[in-house]
């Protein structure tokens, strides 16, 4: 397997994993108290994580369809730095708010830099190889 391709499959596999256990606390609320303090589940709370876990889970089957033809499917990398770039926006919203600490977002910013590089480079390592 060619190297560009190789580093492409990690992104994709990368952001499965994250995907995947970024479900724990949107499913399960203790987790969401531990991970982001809260401490109040409304009907509110659990109407939006329904919607974000559906989409979270989405996304982690698109990136598994994608993880099995990267180089036809690479498209996806992009649009996947699009989506996280949508959850810092979010989350910079939510600290702004006051809904969320900003000491609670730092390890979650660690990891979607890390993706956003991961995905970021694959995708504009790959561009030669997939015309």
């Amino acid at each position: 397997m060619n190297n560009q391709i190789r580093w492409l499959k990690i992104a994709f596999l990368a952001g499965i994993v994250t995907d995947a256990l970024a479900l724990i606390p949107m499913l399960y609320p203790p987790m969401a108290k531990l991970m982001w303090g809260f401490d109040k589940f409304s009907g509110n709370y659990f109407f939006a994580m329904g919607y974000g876990a559906s989409l979270m889970a989405g996304w982690t089957l698109v990136l598994i369809w994608a993880y099995k033809r990267p180089l036809e499917r690479r498209f996806i990398a992009f649009l996947t730095i699009i989506v996280i770039i949508g959850l810092v926006v979010t989350e910079i919203f939510a600290i702004a708010n006051g809904s969320i600490s900003i000491n609670k977002m730092i390890p979650t910013w660690i990891l979607q830099f890390v993706l956003l590089g991961l995905f970021g480079f694959s995708y504009v390592i790959t561009h030669k190889i997939s015309k």
